[in-house]
């Protein structure tokens, strides 16, 4: 795995690299899970992963779609309380791993890393607003558009719309109605079952102007 530490300088100060572990998270496996006690947290360098909540309902909310070089589980480490949501590696990644349970009190005394904590906290306020006005105030074209830009991966798109639907807000049937509508339009074109090639980014640009990623 590549060394990463040129990274950190803007996130910790240089003497707590030493309680830092690299770990490659497959594609496909959970970061966090929502109810669990908070036992690391991780720094995202390299890949891609989804934050989606759960209610009580059973209902699955898309948060965010995060990159490199998002911090991952600071809510939680700030406030001592159990994992808030699910956080799901959607592609191979790497992560710098902080173990809380040993390490807590140690970072907790660094300046540049709970300045880091803040400002990630607050920008992670700022998408959740963005993307609950998303949701709530935008027709599903420019959802799916907004999702479908946020979790492309060399302009092909991978994923179970059944759960797609659920997460932006809308019927199976409804979101199938817009796929098809990209299709006729040339924006995509269907590769095969659930995987779709993005033909005219531009478009899709234009109609996801506000994106469900951090």
């Amino acid at each position: 795995m590549q060394n990463y530490e040129y990274l950190l300088k803007d996130i910790m100060s240089p003497d707590y690299y030493q309680y830092l572990d690299l770990k490659e998270i497959p594609k496909g496996e959970h970061l966090l899970l929502q109810g669990q006690q908070l036992t690391q947290v991780y720094i995202l360098l390299k890949g891609k992963v989804r934050t989606t909540h759960i209610t009580s309902n059973g209902s699955t909310h898309l948060y965010s779609i995060s990159s490199p070089l998002t911090l991952i589980g600071e809510i939680e480490f700030m406030s001592r309380q159990d994992v808030q949501n699910d956080v799901f590696a959607m592609t191979d990644c790497e992560c710098y791993v902080i173990d809380v349970i040993r390490y807590r009190d140690v970072f907790m005394k660094d300046l540049v890393f709970m300045t880091y904590i803040c400002t990630t906290i607050a920008n992670r306020i700022h998408v959740a607003t963005q993307n609950f006005s998303i949701s709530v105030n935008f027709p599903v074209e420019n959802r799916l558009a907004s999702y479908m830009l946020a979790v492309e991966q060399g302009d092909i798109v991978e994923e179970n719309f059944v759960e797609v639907a659920q997460m932006i807000g809308c019927s199976y049937r409804q979101l199938q109605r817009v796929i098809k509508h990209f299709i006729s339009l040339g924006y995509i074109e269907k590769v095969k079952r659930s995987v779709y090639h993005i033909l005219d980014r531009s478009a899709l640009e234009e109609l996801g102007e506000d994106l469900y990623f951090t």
